[in-house]
């Protein structure tokens, strides 16, 4: 099995939630969502294609970024929590 650290899990979250909900970025989102992927939001569609689907319902002007709020990292499990609204964490480039 392949080791990775904590932070290198750390960064490969925040490159898919960047791929997917700031550069919405699908095709390279896939490497990330596995085709089984399971959503647990009952306000979401399931699977992969459901929160592709959700995203690409959003108009890209509600929000330029998402923001992390919160990441919690363990040996076998990531997860993340995002803002995401007016302004947040705007681009300056």
């Amino acid at each position: 099995m392949l080791k990775t650290t904590p932070e290198q899990n750390k960064a490969l979250v925040l490159e898919a939630f960047d791929t997917l909900f700031n550069k919405r970025d699908y095709a390279t989102a896939e490497r990330f969502w596995s085709p089984d992927y399971i959503q647990h939001s009952a306000h979401i569609a399931p699977g992969r294609e459901g929160l592709f689907n959700l995203i690409k319902s959003i108009p890209p002007t509600f929000s330029s970024r998402t923001e992390p709020s919160r990441q919690r990292v363990d040996a076998n499990c990531s997860g993340k929590a995002l803002r995401a609204g007016p302004g947040i964490g705007e681009r300056t480039e």
